[in-house]
């Protein structure tokens, strides 16, 4: 269920301020029985919302979405069933995604195998990924469907569809999965040991990612590729040689603690909505979904991408703000 139950948080820390209300629910089987005029937070082994909700996150190993969801819906599961109709739009992941609900706006959906039934609308557009995906729905806008397999028995205003190639099937390869277990566990010690020596960079990154995430990960993804082409250009000539190096090492530096910083803000998200806050705990409950969250086929690598460029502009933007003096990076 872990696997799964990871996609709520880094939605949640991009998607919204940290200023929202929202109502959380946890455990083993989660049932949601009463109307909620709120954002709904729910994670566990199986969730079912079963009353009206203003807007949903919801992760779990099967999830149930049976009453109506008049905002927006961002959902993750082993099982997914959404059947009643949604007021916004939907971002779904998980290995089985059966939607039979209207959706007002748009529908982001990747799974193993997804079923876009008969009864579905969807209002805009709908972009599919997946390894099955089977669409009877009515798409008013453009489907994109990039999947290993494509049946469409439904009705848009524009289909357009990527093969993607199948995964051939290969026995494990212990020594990478040692290496890299290895590296997470590296990357793990030295993030708790520079949060206990620098414990107020962490908090300055914390502030700078919660204070505009979609304007630090649109810098921090600029500031990447304008780094990887300066670093080009000054190795193209011997009196650049010293500046390739230090953007080499700015980058290399930048791109290591991207994640170390994103994992202690989306920990700290997470911690201190369920009055559990610790600056360890929180980097510990981040950097622990993350690095499953990279593992999920088809998302991981969008994940590790957005991450990166999220660490990455908050650290160009603190180092903008020590500079002004506003606030110094360092405790």
């Amino acid at each position: 269920m872990m696997k799964h139950a990871v996609l709520f948080a880094i939605l949640a820390l991009l998607l919204s301020s940290g200023a929202c209300a929202l109502q959380f629910f946890s455990g083993n089987t989660v049932s949601i029985d009463d109307p909620i005029d709120d954002d709904v937070f729910a994670v566990g082994s199986s969730v079912n919302i079963n009353a009206p909700v203003e807007s949903a996150i919801v992760a779990g190993g099967n999830v149930n979405i049976n009453a109506p969801v008049r905002g927006d819906l961002i959902v993750s599961g082993g099982q997914v069933l959404l059947s009643s109709n949604v007021g916004g739009k939907v971002i779904a992941l998980g290995g089985n995604l059966n939607l039979l609900g209207n959706v007002t706006r748009n529908l982001v959906a990747a799974g193993g195998q997804v079923d876009l039934h008969r009864n579905m609308t969807v209002g805009k557009d709908a972009l599919v990924g997946g390894g099955d995906v089977y669409n009877s729905a009515t798409i008013n806008g453009t489907l994109t469907v990039n999947a290993e397999n494509f049946e469409d028995k439904g009705h848009a205003g524009l289909v357009r569809f990527y093969q993607t190639e199948k995964m051939e099937e290969r026995p494990p390869e212990h020594g990478i999965s040692i290496l890299g277990l290895i590296m997470s566990l590296g990357f793990l010690i030295a993030g708790l040991i520079l949060l206990r020596l620098f414990p107020q960079v962490f908090v300055t990154m914390d502030e700078e990612i919660r204070s505009s995430p979609a304007m630090r990960t649109m810098a921090g993804f600029l500031g990447l590729v304008v780094s990887v082409v300066l670093a080009v250009i000054f190795a193209m000539t011997v009196v650049g040689v010293p500046l390739f190096l230090l953007t080499l090492l700015f980058l290399m530096a930048g791109v290591m603690l991207s994640g170390l910083f994103v994992s202690f803000s989306l920990g700290r998200a997470i911690t201190v909505r369920l009055k559990k806050d610790g600056p360890v705990l929180a980097f510990l409950v981040g950097f622990i979904i993350l690095n499953i969250l990279y593992q999920v086929p088809y998302v991981g690598w969008v994940v590790s991408l957005i991450t990166t460029s999220l660490g990455f502009g908050a650290l160009i933007y603190g180092l903008l703000r020590w500079h002004r003096g506003q606030g110094a990076p360092v405790a």
